[in-house]
C-alpha cells in the first residue's frame, strides 16, 4: 500500500475526530446559552393539544400557573394553588418510581456500585 495514501487516511481520520469534538463543544455551549438555568421560571409539564398548541404548567417564583401556548400567543388560564401542585408533583414522582424502566435502571445502577 502506498505510504502517501495511508498518510492521507490518517489525516482524514484526525480531521474527522477534530470536527466531531468541535461539534460536541459547540452544541454543549449553545445548549447552556439557549436553555439556561432560570431560577425563577420553570416549565413543570407540557401536554400537546394540537400541532402547534399545548397546555403548560409553569412555575414563576413560588407560584404556579396553567397556560395555553400557541404559535402566536400565550394565555394564563388560571393560577394553580401551591398545595394542589405539591400533591400533583408527589403523585407524579410516585408514578415515575413505579415505572418498570425506572426500577430496572435503579437496579442496574445499584449493581454497578
Amino acid at each position: 500500500m502506498d505510504w502517501e495514501l495511508i498518510g492521507s487516511l490518517i489525516q482524514t481520520f484526525i480531521a474527522l475526530i477534530a470536527v466531531l469534538i468541535l461539534a460536541y463543544v459547540v452544541l454543549r455551549f449553545t445548549k447552556r446559552i439557549s436553555v439556561g438555568q432560570s431560577r425563577y421560571i420553570e416549565i413543570i409539564e407540557k401536554v400537546p393539544m394540537h400541532n402547534q398548541t399545548f397546555l403548560a404548567v409553569v412555575r414563576v417564583g413560588k407560584e404556579y400557573f396553567l397556560a395555553s401556548v400557541t404559535s402566536s400567543e400565550v394565555k394564563i388560564l388560571k393560577e394553580v394553588s401551591k398545595e394542589d401542585m405539591e400533591t400533583l408533583l408527589v403523585a407524579r414522582s410516585k408514578m415515575l418510581e413505579e415505572n418498570p424502566l425506572m426500577s430496572y435502571w435503579k437496579k442496574r445502577k445499584n449493581r454497578e456500585e
